[in-house]
């Protein structure tokens, strides 16, 4: 039972503070920024019947090759890019529940309660719950 319950809320806790470490970044990246997307009612105003479909054949061949492109770039900036995400990999909120889970197990160990059948369960069971509570908390919140 202590095994299950250690295991599940470790996993819980991991999910829930990537999760959150992983939010805090990105809404530090991208700021008050609001995009709307009127380029296709636009599109259906100017071209209701798909006139000039062989100018937007030629645009998507375009943005293929501009993806390609920024593939390649992305490619190089590797270093770049991992210490721009060494926040969140490195977060409080994700050491803290590793540090538990470790803890969890090293004493389950030693008092001689670990059993690992129930171990493993509480870890998956951990995720599911984990990721319904973040975005019970997080994620929906706009």
């Amino acid at each position: 039972m202590f095994s299950f319950l250690i295991a599940m809320i470790s996993s819980m806790l991991i999910v829930t503070g990537s999760l959150y470490s992983y939010r805090n970044m990105i809404q530090s990246r991208v700021g008050d920024v609001n995009v709307d997307d009127v380029k296709d009612s636009i599109d259906m105003m100017d071209d209701p019947y798909d006139l000039y479909e062989e100018e937007r054949e030629s645009e998507i061949t375009d943005i293929k090759e501009m993806i390609k492109e920024e593939k390649v770039r992305q490619k190089s900036n590797i270093i770049e890019n991992t210490t721009k995400n060494a926040s969140a990999m490195v977060s409080v909120y994700r050491l803290i529940p590793y540090a538990f889970l470790i803890l969890g197990f090293i004493g389950l160990e030693n008092s001689h309660a670990l059993k690992i059948i129930p171990y493993l369960l509480g870890l998956a069971a951990g995720i599911p719950v984990g990721y319904l509570i973040s975005k019970k908390l997080f994620i929906s919140q706009s």
